[in-house]
């Protein structure tokens, strides 16, 4: 019999402090798993957080970290500890003379390996943003991972406007995706995030299990959703852990309604 299996959005408010942030994601990590969640999910950058101001590539530098610095290290020995998997969002020192950082998500099993580092590929040069000229372009698309409990996709925040990028993963095989953001309020923000969320579900008969930053100017209202569009869950504007679950057998009935995956003509695509 197919189980489900409960997943948490640690909807958290990040501070410029990595060390801050890194104590924070222990303890979301450590009360998700105790309430049952098998993976947990931080919100996009959540490692530092950037004011407006310091929204700049020399401020990134100087508060980015490697694969193997203190923030990432901590996370493993959390997911490891707690037996749970963590996906996260850091700011990532990048190689050479690079004066930018990149915007990387790292994938942690519940052993404590570092599974993925995917680089957000598309920028969020919009609402009086520039990113581009802060983090360097990720050059690939994430690919879909096996894991105890299904197979993961993965994109981040503004990536959620770019369906093709949600369907590059569906196409090799996707049960559920996890989204973690820094979506920031703005007009009609709030409209574009939750129809985004739930279209990506649906086109592609499959979960959306996202987590936005609280706090600062970030919207906050992480949703699960479920492959028919069914909201499962949806966060407040404040601090919290939001569970969604991912069943399986939910998933199977939806592509057996919706078989709309298989009624794809790619051929006229090109």
């Amino acid at each position: 019999m197919m189980t489900t299996t409960l997943i948490a959005a640690a909807q958290l408010e990040s501070s410029p402090s990595a060390e801050e942030n890194l104590a924070k994601a222990r303890s979301a990590i450590a009360l998700a798993a105790q309430r049952g969640a098998r993976l947990v999910i931080l919100p996009e950058i959540f490692m530092a957080y950037l004011s407006h101001e310091e929204f700049t590539a020399p401020h990134a530098r100087r508060v980015a970290q490697s694969l193997d610095g203190p923030f990432v290290t901590g996370l493993r020995e959390a997911a490891r500890t707690a037996q749970v998997w963590v996906v996260a969002g850091m700011i990532e020192v990048a190689g050479g003379t690079e004066e930018k950082t990149y915007n990387t998500t790292v994938v942690i099993d519940g052993q404590g390996e570092l599974l993925r580092a995917y680089h957000k590929t598309h920028m969020f040069d919009a609402y009086g943003y520039r990113e581009s000229d802060v983090f360097v372009s990720g050059d690939q698309l994430f690919e879909p991972l096996a894991t105890p409990f299904g197979r993961m996709g993965l994109f981040v925040c503004y990536e959620l406007r770019f369906p093709e990028v949600a369907r590059y993963q569906a196409a090799r095989g996707v049960d559920f995706f996890v989204v973690p953001s820094g979506w920031v309020n703005g007009h009609l923000k709030e409209v574009h995030w939750r129809h985004l969320v739930v279209a990506r579900a649906i086109e592609n008969t499959a979960y959306v299990f996202t987590c936005d930053q609280a706090g600062h100017q970030f919207l906050g209202r992480s949703l699960h959703v479920d492959p028919l569009g069914v909201v499962l869950a949806e966060g407040s504007e404040g601090e919290q852990l939001v569970f969604g679950e991912f069943d399986p057998q939910r998933l199977e009935q939806a592509r057996i309604k919706v078989p709309a995956l298989q009624h794809r003509r790619p051929d006229l695509y090109r």
